[in-house]
Formats: structure tokens, sequence, C-alpha cells
């Protein structure tokens, strides 16, 4: 398992650009637009081509189950694109009803639904979207330094191996590893939503029954 051939696949996962706030029209989109947009943006993050970032059943599933901000007219704003990016990042790893109930601190400034809690919900939607931005965007970096270290243990726990057999079982254990750090990533993330944004926590050892990778 060579270094640089694991630095260059967590290259091309990781966007050298993510899109930042000012990335994002600001200007109200029709659905058609939304989805062209995340198609634009987003292409590079699909396992297969013919993958479907985001359709518009999606989009209006998450409005009518509360997790977005209904549209004005059908028209979506900065903010409405801005949570849609959240949402996409959270989908591949939570719940529907997980996703809605982390969401439900941004969907608080508007519960009254007049101007002046629009703006400010408008205000704290852009706010927490780019201290989401900032704080990952050296997650390169650091997974790539997560892996070296990772790396020099498996190639010594390999190192008695013929040459036929290490390096396929080197790639099998680093996927392992971090399959393990996601699954650990993901139940921290389920107890966070637990704890502080449900009033009533399930029983240990009760899970969501709607699957994580299941589209609303």
């Amino acid at each position: 398992m060579q270094k640089e051939e694991l630095y260059s696949l967590i290259d091309e996962i990781i966007p050298d650009q993510p899109v930042s706030l000012n990335d994002i029209p600001d200007i109200e989109l029709y659905i058609d637009q939304v989805t062209d947009f995340f198609e634009k943006k987003l292409s590079l993050q699909k396992r297969h081509s013919k993958d479907k970032l985001l359709t518009k059943t999606m989009i209006n599933n998450y409005a009518k189950a509360g997790i977005l901000i209904p549209p004005r007219r059908k028209k979506y704003s900065r903010q409405h694109i801005a949570l849609l990016l959240l949402l996409y990042n959270s989908k591949q790893v939570l719940s529907i009803n997980d996703i809605s109930l982390l969401f439900s601190i941004l969907r608080k400034p508007v519960d009254k639904h007049n101007e002046a809690e629009d703006a400010g919900s408008n205000i704290w939607i852009d706010l927490v979207y780019t201290l989401v931005q900032e704080i990952n965007n050296e997650q390169a970096e650091q997974l790539k330094q997560t892996c070296e270290k990772q790396g020099d243990i498996i190639r010594e726990k390999t190192g008695g191996m013929n040459d036929e057999t290490r390096e396929l079982t080197e790639w099998f254990l680093m996927a392992m590893f971090l399959v393990s750090q996601a699954a650990l990533q993901k139940r921290l993330a389920e107890t966070i939503i637990d704890r502080h944004f449900k009033n009533d926590a399930p029983a240990k050892g009760k899970s969501n029954t709607r699957s994580a990778n299941e589209n609303p």
C-alpha cells in the first residue's frame, strides 16, 4: 500500500474548494435551478456518474417533513441551498429522523414566520453554514495524517507476508479501519442528538428504524 496512492484517493474524494457561502447565488432559484446547482458543484462527489445528488422529490419531501424551510412562491433562497448542502452531507450518515432533530436548531428562529424572524434566521443559517465549512476545511490534511499513522501500523503488522498477498491485505485493513472509525463517529453523532436534540431519548440499545441511506 503506497502512501502516495492513498493520498491521491483522499484528494479525489475531498474537493479542494468546498462550496462556500459566497459560491451560493444570493438570488431566489426555482427547484430546477437548485438541482442544477448541485449537479454542477457536487458532481465529483458521485460514486457513479448516473447517481442523483438531489432530486425535486427529495427537496419537496424535506420541506414536507419540516427539515427544510418551506419555499416562498416556489423559489429557494441562498439559505435554502445552504441547508440542502448541510443536509446532503448529513444524510450520508444519519437517518432522516435524526437529521430532523439536529436541524431543529436552524428552524427555531422562523417559528413565527414574520419578516423580522426570517431575517434573523437567514443570518443564523449563514453563520452556521460558514462555521461548518471553516471547521471542515482542513479535513483532507487531517485524514492524510490519520491514515499515514495507521498505514505505518498496518505495514508493520503485515511485514511477514509475501508480496502477493501483502498489498491487498494492507488495503483491506485500511478499509476496515476507516469503516470502524466511521461507525464510531456515526454513533457519537447519534448520541449527541439523543442527549441534546430530543426530549425523549430512546432506551439504551434501541435505534431509529429508518435506514441512514434511505431517501425520503
